[in-house]
């Protein structure tokens, strides 16, 4: 019902394209979700990140903010494709150094999980969108005989429904929310062994979301295993 459910919708924002052509949120330049220029005057992170965990844009920038917004909140699942090629082009250097541990299998990328309430709320998981993303861009820019990312999003759960990251201001607060409310699927678990595993994530603050789930990886095998966030 839920991939119904999505196939529908993305039909019905197919034809609201042709018959609003897209505009970019920031600038209102047409063509484009997000322009180009825009795209250009985005921000790198400008704060220190935990150890093996890494973002493309600060989440101060306007532009960046507003668009992980529309996606998030605003159904503009078409800005996760552009939200990942920002991870790939400014990535790229981190992305050819995990290659290394790969042994010639593709790096798994793992959204990280919503919890049931709420993506039935929401219809979809954005960080599975802009994994989705991040994939295609990347066999665009690569020799398409070299299989460089899988997606898997059901290996690991949240089984406990959270209070929203973004409405905690305090970082003890926000890690102590996340403590504990994701499980592996033991049934699928034994995939990760001595792979390596990009986990994705649109915004990462603390990093405890991203730790939560990267030591949960780890302890199950992976070889190597890092964080990737849009914004930070």
């Amino acid at each position: 019902m839920t991939n119904l459910k999505q196939k529908i919708e993305n039909m019905f924002q197919c034809i609201l394209s042709v018959v609003f052509p897209d505009k970019c949120i920031f600038c209102n330049k047409k063509g484009e979700l997000l322009c180009e220029f825009c795209i250009l005057k985005t921000r790198h992170p400008e704060r220190d990140l935990p150890k093996d965990t890494y973002a493309a844009c600060d989440y101060r920038d306007p532009q960046i903010k507003k668009a992980l917004l529309s996606l998030k909140y605003y159904k503009k699942r078409r800005l996760a494709i552009i939200l990942g090629g920002i991870l790939y082009d400014r990535l790229m250097e981190e992305i050819a150094e995990l290659r290394i541990y790969t042994r010639g299998a593709p790096i798994i990328l793992l959204p990280i999980p919503l919890s049931k309430k709420r993506l039935k709320e929401r219809g979809y998981n954005q960080a599975k969108e802009i994994a989705e993303g991040l994939k295609i861009v990347s066999e665009k820019n690569i020799n398409m005989s070299i299989k460089l990312f899988e997606i898997k999003d059901d290996l690991v759960e949240k089984w406990k429904d959270t209070k929203p990251q973004a409405k905690i201001t305090n970082r003890n607060e926000r890690i102590k929310n996340v403590k504990n409310c994701f499980k592996i699927n033991s049934k699928k678990n034994s995939i990760l062994k001595g792979r390596t595993v990009i986990v994705i994530d649109d915004i990462t603050t603390t990093g405890s979301t991203l730790y939560e789930v990267m030591e949960i990886i780890k302890e199950n095998g992976a070889k190597k295993v890092v964080g990737f966030a849009v914004a930070h």
